[in-house]
């Protein structure tokens, strides 16, 4: 019997990270013995390279408008661990916490858990006789990822790029098949932007499930896309119905069709459910609540900004919106990469659109340090030690002219979230 919340959090991270196997066997079994809890209400299911927290939110805040109880299931935590599992926005209580993983524990004795099975089946768990509806964030992938033990009501892939080649790659292809494994029989789906290079593989399985396809630039988009100094506004429009103005806060177009993404599976959810609905909801709850962590501003002056862009598509996103949309300034970079990311073509995206890029090292085995990288191709590249008492230096030096974006890694995210607050 674990005593406390801290002693739970510490059992949940002794467990391996992952098995030998990816099957969903065990993480089935053990549901089972708790009585398959993830069977007692609704979901949405959500898988995409990038975007995926960001449309989870999204789509939880305008559930949430309707009066239903939303469980939201996401990764990973930027301040603390019980943000992962959410209802109505609100986290799940340490108290609550230690009472369902002792109770998990001992209910599932003897079949062996990594951390993210375990900690799935808490989200599952928990859920369970509290809410009507609940919006899960897939891990890694979707055919193989621990999260998929449900039969969604709808699913959505946000974005197919490359992220975890060595896990679900090593091509675009593969990871496509592997995020097409979300798709459910005789149940919709809804993706963002396809490449030309992945689209047959999607409309494939969605034809073999018979599931009706909607798919951003198709049958449903946004036009008249502007940024305003962190704030977005857009057109959204489906074959029914054209929202005009719409704002969410952000800096990057991605955001926008994110959003459009959650409205497009909201409006299906609603018309199934034939729940009362109004364009006016969609105005007032659409950006209600935010996910740390995702273009974040920390501080205005200098302006500093934290996001949690960790593989080559998103820091393109990333930077060549801060860019576009903030030309007057001089954009430093404080940068954390990990080994097993394509860390090479990130620094080459970066160091010619802005004045420095500032690589650190994070405190863990799979962080990238200064050996990793081609320090000596760079004239504006450099690599700094300890980032916390160097970020001091850096923003001390800072004038009105410049911008800190603080990139690469929800790890270092987090742990500087927790330094600036």
């Amino acid at each position: 019997m674990l005593e406390n919340y801290q002693a739970a959090i510490q059992y949940i991270h002794s467990l391996p990270k992952f098995h030998r196997t990816n099957d969903l066997t065990n993480i089935k079994q053990a549901l089972h013995r708790l009585g398959d809890p993830q069977d007692s209400y609704e979901t949405i299911h959500i898988t995409g390279t990038n975007g995926k927290g960001s449309t989870t939110n999204f789509l939880a805040n305008l559930l949430e408008a309707t009066g239903q109880r939303v469980g939201m299931f996401t990764s990973p935590f930027i301040k603390e661990f019980n943000e992962r599992i959410q209802i109505n926005h609100k986290y799940i209580s340490n108290a609550d916490l230690l009472d369902d993983v002792n109770f998990i524990k001992e209910k599932v004795d003897g079949i062996p858990l990594a951390e993210f099975e375990f900690v799935t089946i808490l989200g599952y768990f928990y859920f369970r006789g509290r809410v009507d509806v609940a919006v899960i964030e897939a891990g890694i992938g979707a055919k193989h990822d621990k999260t998929n033990v449900i039969i969604p009501e709808l699913s959505i892939i946000t974005s197919i790029d490359l992220d975890h080649e060595q896990l679900i790659g090593p091509t675009i292809q593969d990871i496509a098949k592997e995020k097409s494994g979300i798709i459910k029989l005789h149940k919709p789906i809804v993706t963002g932007v396809l490449q030309d290079s992945v689209r047959e593989i999607i409309e494939t399985m969605a034809i073999k499930k018979n599931s009706p396809l909607f798919e951003f630039g198709k049958s449903f988009g946004i036009r008249n896309y502007k940024n305003n100094d962190f704030n977005l506004s857009f057109t959204y429009y489906d074959d029914k119905v054209v929202l005009e103005d719409i704002s969410c806060q952000g800096f990057e177009e991605t955001t926008a069709m994110n959003a459009s993404i959650a409205i497009r599976a909201f409006r299906y959810f609603q018309e199934q459910h034939q729940m009362l609905s109004s364009s006016e909801l969609i105005y007032q709850n659409l950006d209600k609540n935010h996910l740390p962590g995702r273009a974040q501003i920390v501080q205005k002056n200098p302006l500093i900004l934290m996001d949690g862009a960790h593989n080559i598509s998103a820091v393109h996103n990333l930077i060549n919106s801060l860019a576009i949309n903030h030309e007057n300034k001089d954009i430093i970079v404080l940068y954390a990469g990990m080994k097993d990311k394509d860390r090479h073509k990130i620094i080459e995206e970066l160091a010619p659109k802005v004045s420095h890029v500032y690589i650190t090292k994070l405190d863990m085995p799979r962080s990238a340090v200064a050996s990793d990288y081609n320090l000596d191709d760079y004239t504006n590249v450099s690599f700094i030690e300890n980032y916390r008492s160097q970020l001091q230096k850096i923003v001390a030096k800072m004038n009105s002219k410049q911008l800190l974006v603080i990139t690469g890694s929800f790890y270092l995210v987090s742990d500087l979230e927790n330094y600036f607050s």
